[in-house]
């Protein structure tokens, strides 16, 4: 087994050897780098499996140099331990909301330092053995298509209808919704290229990761990260999905919105005001470094959400713009519309400029 490789980032020389010195006696490759500017060259060079950070770096910080390091050929889902000798909070929390896994504070004692390196390099590989895993066992969770799509009587909690047309026997697109906790639900609505057999069981390997991946202690892209893994290592070349996760505190009456590529929800509200919720992102499963676009909305009781396939927008106009103000005109048109027929009228009314696409309509309510 290769030994795993660190970089350790520090302006100061007597830290950096004595860190060095003392991972490299433990049998790990280490490289070094006295800025932010030298750790990205040396992290888009040779990719490390844990990066030790110092927070108060000359030109880049810390800071930038992590933000840097997420969009960097390799170094996504690195674990990056910060090195500071500061105590403050706010700190603590930027760190870990750009991505850090950890942080020792200055003076280190070397023998922590050690024990949280080997933690989080366990805890990385174990992620990587999950999605490979998760991978290798996607043949036999591939089950009949519609046999394990969710249906609302099954779930009322989750206050939502749908609508699925395939072009076909077999459709490519899917949709699944998941009770993450009380009172919290996650709606996904996501479109497999192609209309073949291998469409079909492609959507249903989603499905099922999905449902693997989702709870509590998994934010939205999260889940997607893990679904990416395990389709970027199982999926033929030319083969990838597009989707959207929308989850619905309703606690907080908010939504977080996350986005593969995938055309953006809209919201109805009771006025007949409607709204997308644009944001970008990378596909699903073309590659294993996909980011995910995401976004924050607060919602109102009687708001209602409305995911889709790109199939209700085919030939609606001639641009994106066009045709995202043709869908929102017959989304505002069914303000009065009862819920549970909500997303079949959508489509009917869109039926003219329907049929060579599959089509998934999904709607649920604040």
């Amino acid at each position: 087994m290769t030994s795993p490789r660190i970089l350790a980032v520090d302006d100061e020389r007597a830290n950096l050897h004595l860190l060095a010195t003392a991972l490299r006696n433990e049998g790990y490759l280490v490289d070094i780098a006295t800025s932010g500017e030298q750790a990205l060259e040396r992290a888009a060079e040779v990719p490390p499996d844990l990066v030790l950070l110092d927070i108060g770096l000359p030109g880049l910080d810390g800071f930038q140099v992590l933000a840097r390091l997420r969009q960097t050929e390799g170094c996504l889902g690195l674990p990056v331990i910060f090195l500071t000798s500061m105590e403050e909070i706010a700190s603590k929390v930027r760190g870990f909301s750009l991505g850090a896994v950890d942080y020792v504070v200055k003076p280190f004692h070397l023998e922590e330092l050690r024990a949280r390196v080997r933690i989080h390099l366990q805890l990385a590989r174990s992620l990587k053995a999950l999605a490979h895993e998760q991978a290798r066992r996607l043949e036999s969770l591939v089950v009949a298509q519609r046999s394990i799509l969710a249906r609302p009587a099954d779930l009322p909690s989750a206050r939502f209808s749908v609508h699925f047309q395939p072009a076909q026997e077999a459709g490519g697109d899917l949709y699944d919704v998941v009770e993450v906790g009380p009172g919290i639900h996650g709606y996904f609505v996501g479109d497999v290229s192609g209309h073949d057999l291998g469409a079909s069981l492609v959507a249903s390997a989603a499905t099922a990761l999905l449902r693997q991946n989702s709870g509590p202690a998994w934010s939205p892209e999260d889940t997607f990260r893990m679904i990416n893994g395990a389709l970027a290592d199982w999926l033929p070349p030319g083969r990838f999905l597009t989707g959207c996760l929308v989850r619905h505190n309703r606690n907080t009456h908010s939504l977080r919105v996350v986005s593969a590529a995938h055309p953006p929800p809209a919201i109805l509200e009771p006025s007949g005001r409607v709204t997308f919720l644009e944001s970008s992102g990378d596909v699903l499963g073309a590659f294993a470094q996909a980011q995910f676009g995401s976004l924050e909305r607060k919602v109102r009781p009687g708001d209602r959400v409305v995911i889709y396939t790109d199939g209700l927008l085919e030939r609606a106009g001639r641009t994106l713009v066009e045709s995202l103000n043709t869908l929102g005109q017959a989304i505002s048109r069914l303000t009065d519309a009862p819920l549970e027929d909500l997303p079949r009228l959508l489509a009917d009314s869109m039926a003219p400029v329907l049929g060579a696409d599959d089509v998934v309509a999904l709607a649920f309510e604040a």
